[in-house]
């Protein structure tokens, strides 16, 4: 049996907001809130939304979000 790998998602931005998502959207309605630099998560999976992509995350606690995967403001390592 594999073990599942986790990629570990590095915040980083050149703006001051960085969004996170409830759903895989872009829409105001949507935002769960903001992340601070350095804030890490594990990505589940790659979405496309409206021709971008976003990155499913997940926190320590197991709660989802969607953030950009525009490498302008994050990087994986």
């Amino acid at each position: 049996m594999r073990n599942k790998v986790d990629y570990y998602l590095s915040i980083t931005f050149y703006s001051k907001v960085l969004r996170l998502y409830n759903y895989p959207s872009w829409q105001d309605k949507d935002v769960a809130g903001t992340v601070d630099v350095g804030l890490g998560f594990t990505i589940d999976a790659k979405v496309s939304v409206n021709g971008s992509q976003q990155y499913k995350v997940h926190n320590s606690k197991g709660k989802t979000y969607y953030v950009t995967a525009n490498e302008a403001y994050v990087y994986v390592k």
